[in-house]
């Protein structure tokens, strides 16, 4: 059984790459060893801009060009790697998420352009594209639903070979998402 999640609705990138039938699931160990290296660049600095933030945002105010110094040199640093990691992007496999959680997410597989869906508890290899963290993931999910719809098939993929740190990623994004939607919906309001 799956742990549950909070999910939001969001549209981002993800390549799904369907394993053939007899494929076996890698260790946590075996996985982080076939991770594409841009992936693990991208979670290093990922954990250094967390531990960064904590340390500055302890810093009294007469720190704030130093800090604003520093969150430009973090914005440098995180264009640069949205590049190295749109290389990672693979067209002929990529789909947008209609949903996505710490612990599953949901795509659409339209009708045309990209052949059959995966099968039911099919297991795929993932690369998520967070490009608001300017961060990927890199694992694995089994196809726990498919639903079909107007405009191809929604389907509902939980991980099941993710390292920790992607998925407290994942947590993390959410709740950027979550935050930057429940903003647009205040000023709506006020408008």
């Amino acid at each position: 059984m799956q742990e549950q999640f909070f999910s939001v609705t969001h549209a981002t990138p993800v390549n799904v790459i369907p394993m053939p039938g007899d494929f076996h699931l890698p260790t946590l160990e075996a996985l982080e060893a076939e991770l594409p290296e841009p992936f693990r660049i991208a979670s290093s600095i990922t954990s250094i801009d967390i531990v960064t933030s904590r340390l500055m945002r302890n810093q009294n105010e007469s720190m704030h060009d130093l800090v604003e110094i520093v969150n430009q040199q973090s914005r440098k640093i995180d264009m640069i790697m949205g590049y190295v990691l749109s290389v990672q992007d693979h067209p002929e496999h990529r789909f947008h998420t209609l949903r996505f959680s710490a612990g599953q997410l949901t795509y659409l597989h339209p009708h045309q352009g990209h052949g059959e869906p995966p099968h039911l508890h099919q297991i795929v290899r993932l690369k998520i594209f967070l490009r608001e963290e300017a961060s990927a993931i890199y694992c694995y999910a089994q196809v726990k639903q498919l639903e079909p719809s107007e405009h191809g098939t929604h389907v509902l993929l939980d991980y099941v070979r993710i390292r920790e740190d992607d998925r407290e990623l994942l947590v993390r994004a959410s709740l950027h998402v979550q935050s930057k939607q429940l903003k647009l919906r205040a000023q709506d309001r006020q408008r």
